[in-house]
This record gives C-alpha cells, structure tokens and sequence, in this order.
C-alpha cells in the first residue's frame, strides 16, 4: 500500500493541477506508478467542448493510440457504456475493474479493443468514473500488460482514496476555465459560478470577489473580512487559513469549520500564473464549495426558446452529447419509452420530423445560449 508521504504528494501534485495541464499528466503518472499501470488517459467529453483529453501518463504513452479511440472508437467503448448502464440503478462514480464493467470475452473481442490496445501490448484496463451524466463524462482509463496482470486490491483501494479528491480539483477547473485566461474572463466565469471564488494575495488580502464569494463575507458564515483581508470567523482556524494562503504556490486544500451543524466549506487554492499576477496584482484564486448548499436546477435557453420542460431540457442535453434514447432512459432511471415519447414531444415543438434533424438544428443555435441551457439543466 502506498505510503503516507506519498499520498500526501499526489494530493499536493493533484491540487496544483486544477489550471495547469503539465500538472494533471505529472499526476497521471504518478498515480501509473503507485498503482503498476503502464498507461493511462484522462478524458472529458461534454456539450461545450467535446471530447477533450485531459491528460496523458504512464510509461507508455501514445498519441496514435488516443487518435484511435477519439477518431473511431470513442462511443464504442465498452467501459463507457456500462458505466452509462449503472446509472438506471446507483451513482456509476466509482473504480471498476474490467471484470466489473464488461465480460473479459466481449472487451478482448471487441473492435475497440483489437484496434486501440492489441497494438501496444495492453490487455488489463480498469475505469475510474468520475462523473457519468447527460451533460458530462469525465473518466480515467488506465492499462496494463499481459505481464503485470489486472486490477488488485491495494491499488484499486488508492484510486478509491483519490477519487473524492480528483472531482473536486475538476470541479475547481470547470469553475475557473483554462490557465490561459485573462483574469478578466476567469471574473466573468466566477460571477457566473453559485460558488464563492476570490482573487487574493499570499497575506489575505482581496483584489477581487465574485457575487457569491461577496455575498459569502456579508453572511460571515465561515469567512469574513478583516482590515481588507480575508479571515476565519472561527478564531481557532486562523492560522490554518493563513497557511492555506502562504502556501498556495504548492497547491492546496482546507476543510474551514462553521458554527452549528454545518459542514465545513472546502477551500481550494491555485496560484495564478505569473504574468496574471503582474496584471491584477493577485497570487492565487481561492474556491469555496459549501457541502451545505441546495442546488437550484432551472430550464434555461432551451425552454425560453421552444417551451422545453426541465425533463425536456436534459434530454436534449444527452442528445447534444451523443447519448441514445436508451442511454438516455438509463441516466435518467425511466424507461426508453418514457423517453421516446418525450423526444415526440420535442420534435413537434423544435417542427423537426426526425430526432437527427432536431439535434442539428440544436447545434445551430448561438453557442451562448446552447451552454446556458446545458449548464442550467
């Protein structure tokens, strides 16, 4: 099993990583070789941006291979569809070796697999589901040879650790977009965002705030502003903030303790890259999730344009995603009937006369309010 230390230093590299690609695949192949896997790939497909590899590790690593597979065997993924499958009955987040997923008979002879990893010698796979919706589906593909054999406990249980902690540096990335953004915009895309976000220096001090991160000071519900800097209002956890902030440059995490029954908020930092910080005079962009918080699902563009129901809306979400009617039923735990009848609900709507005609005219609509609509839905 692997050690304290060097669990500690994934999670320091992992919480690093949210802005930086070079630090995901440092991760990646960190995690490759704590756990004996020769390759892995960590891929995100949604609405907005397709399907987008996040990072690449391992000791064999291969572009031609991730050509393959997103050129002609991406939606063949036997992985992937039984993730989907899960969903019509539990949360599908989870590690997953292939033997939990697929028959090893069907995965050896599949196309997919004949055609992707036969060429580079790798017969064990294993799945980390990250996140398995209609809108997004984030996951870690990782491989071993013949030799090194499949998934075993020691290393099934270090993915499972890491798991909790790899989706909130994702939803960190999600919220704050690509480290090549001006502040300017990562400010629109926090105002955008319910969670508080902050642009601080190493002291504590506020450059700037979204909405929520400055409706969060005037609750003092966990954090407050003092003489222009931000502070705890549980006075124990003072220089557990402080160090949060000194240290930013490594990355790192806090769990910050309210008062009452609520759980704590998880404080994420990521430091900004150098030429923002001479820009905005900032060091760090700091997140605040709180575990406590309701989430309010509205129907967005979609219906504003063509009187979508929320249900109607998350299915053209899945459509606009590539997934079928039936994968569709899974995600949403109904039945494919249930589902087809909906999707004849939509066509007479959108005046479509086929499901395909629908979704085209769907991806012609301006990109800002396709986003709207899924991030709404």
């Amino acid at each position: 099993m692997v050690s304290v230390e060097a669990f500690s230093e994934l999670l320091q590299m992992l919480y690093s990583a949210p802005l930086h690609k070079e630090q995901w695949q440092r991760f990646l192949t960190s995690v490759c070789n704590h756990t004996g896997f020769t390759s892995g790939y960590f891929f995100s497909a949604s609405t907005k941006a397709g399907f987008v590899v996040i990072a690449e590790g391992g000791t064999l690593q291969s572009r031609m291979m991730l050509q393959a597979y997103n050129n002609g065997y991406a939606r063949q993924d036997p992985f992937r569809a039984a993730a989907i499958a899960l969903a019509r009955h539990r949360d599908p987040v989870g590690v997953y070796s292939e033997d939990d997923l697929v028959p090893a008979e069907s995965l050896v002879d599949s196309p997919y697999y004949q055609a992707v990893h036969v060429p580079m010698n790798l017969r064990y796979g294993a799945l980390v589901a990250l996140n398995v919706s209609l809108c997004r589906f984030e996951a870690i593909s990782i491989w071993r040879s013949e030799q090194e054999g499949p998934l075993d406990p020691d290393s099934r249980r270090l993915l499972e650790l890491l798991l909790p902690h790899i989706r909130s540096a994702l939803e960190f990335r999600h919220a704050l977009g690509a480290a090549n953004h001006l502040l300017a915009l990562a400010q629109l895309l926090a105002n955008a965002n319910p969670d508080p976000v902050f642009a601080l220096r190493a002291d504590g001090r506020i450059e700037s705030a979204n909405t929520a991160g400055e409706a969060l000071l005037r609750a003092r519900d966990g954090l407050c502003l003092e003489q222009g800097r931000l502070a705890a209002t549980n006075s124990t956890q003072a220089a557990g903030l402080a160090a949060l902030l000194s240290c930013a440059g490594r990355g790192n995490v806090l769990a910050l303790h309210r008062t009452g029954r609520k759980r704590p908020l998880n404080l994420i930092t990521t430091p900004l890259a150098e030429k923002d910080r001479q820009a905005t005079r900032a060091d760090l962009l700091l997140l605040v999730n709180d575990p406590d918080k309701p989430v309010h699902l509205h129907d967005g563009a979609l219906r504003s344009l063509y009187s979508f129901t929320p249900a109607e809306t998350e299915i053209a979400s899945g459509l606009l995603m590539g997934y079928s009617p039936v994968e569709i039923s899974c995600l949403r735990r109904v039945s494919a009937s249930t589902v087809r009848q909906q999707v004849k609900a939509m066509l007479q709507k959108t005046a479509c006369t086929r499901q395909a005609d629908m979704v085209r005219l769907l991806m012609t609509l301006p990109q800002n309010a396709v986003t709207a609509a899924v991030a709404d839905s």
